[in-house]
């Protein structure tokens, strides 16, 4: 009896010992996680119950700071005005980058000259500073003598405003946003196309499916995953994005710019008014965190896992 005991506590033990030692592996990362977003947030929560300056006393108001927000004028007016403006942004922006991103990386998957030189040349607007590249499109969105007017002259094309006129300062940002960021979506559809089994793409044109026809029923439906990833991924960052606004437009003209992350920055570092800001960002949080879960409930079961397939195929054989 005794004999069977020592090995059972000598299993528990290596099983504590490899619990607490995959804890100490991951603590300082979860230190860091915890110091840096997970208390910062609980306190934005705590935040927008208050009425407080960043400088002087703090008053406990309840929910008045949603209220105001989401009813009061001119608080409601501004701040619903900012959330269209974020959806137009988000319904322009995130189609338009992850179409782009998908045709060159089927095209940078192609085996062409000097692929490894394009490569880099599209992640590399990705890598670099928002703030730098913002003031360098700055100066090419000039409607006197930036660069794309003086292409558009020399090509004898009607110019345009771009930052300074309306709707154009909108679709100036979606075109710098898109730039920048298909750099980071090109290189995961990239990733997703190597998982593409090349056995099924020969088979389909084997039986004389064309080129489009294998994509669109044979590529496409295999990138699902990462298109689905790429799509949270986009769609979350279109909804934060501010540093463009910051430095390109400032939420002009006429606040026909002016993002719910700019609006936010606004009435916290310009009017002070931190718990109606810490508001603002809890309403924000909210929109994405339930756009999140309606993509993944509608559009995640679009979803196809060549994995769950094969499962599925093996239990069917046993």
């Amino acid at each position: 009896m005794t004999e069977e005991v020592v090995p059972q506590r000598r299993k528990r033990l290596r099983a504590i010992k490899e619990f607490l030692t995959g804890y100490l592996f991951i603590s300082p990362a979860v230190l860091v996680l915890s110091i840096f977003v997970i208390l910062p947030s609980i306190f934005v929560f705590y935040i927008s119950t208050l009425d407080w300056n960043m400088i002087g006393p703090k008053y406990f108001i309840g929910l008045t700071n949603f209220t105001n927000l989401l009813f009061k004028s001119p608080y409601a007016s501004e701040f619903w005005n900012s959330v269209l403006v974020t959806v137009k942004y988000v319904v322009l922006s995130v189609p338009l980058q992850i179409s782009v991103s998908l045709i060159l990386a089927l095209l940078l998957m192609r085996p062409i000259k000097f692929r490894g030189f394009f490569r880099l040349g599209i992640f590399i607007s990705y890598v670099t500073p928002l703030v730098a590249t913002s003031i360098v499109w700055k100066w090419m969105f000039h409607p006197g003598y930036g660069l794309l007017n003086s292409f558009l002259r020399l090509l004898h094309l009607p110019t345009s405003m771009w930052l300074l006129g309306s709707p154009s300062a909108l679709i100036s940002l979606v075109i710098y946003t898109t730039w920048h960021a298909i750099g980071f979506s090109t290189i995961l559809f990239m990733a997703g196309l190597t998982g593409v089994p090349t056995e099924l793409q020969e088979a389909a044109r084997i039986d004389g499916a064309n080129a489009n026809g294998v994509f669109w029923h044979i590529t496409w439906p295999m990138l699902s995953p990462t298109t689905f990833f790429v799509l949270i991924i986009s769609m979350i960052g279109a909804f934060k994005m501010f540093t463009p606004v910051f430095v390109l437009t400032r939420g002009g003209p006429y606040y026909t710019t002016a993002t719910t992350g700019y609006y936010l920055y606004v009435k916290a570092f310009e009017d002070w008014a931190a718990g109606y800001a810490s508001a603002v960002a809890v309403m924000l949080f909210l929109f994405i965190f339930a756009l999140t879960l309606l993509n993944i409930k509608f559009t995640g079961r679009k979803v196809f896992y060549a994995g769950e397939q094969s499962q599925g195929e093996g239990n069917e054989a046993t």
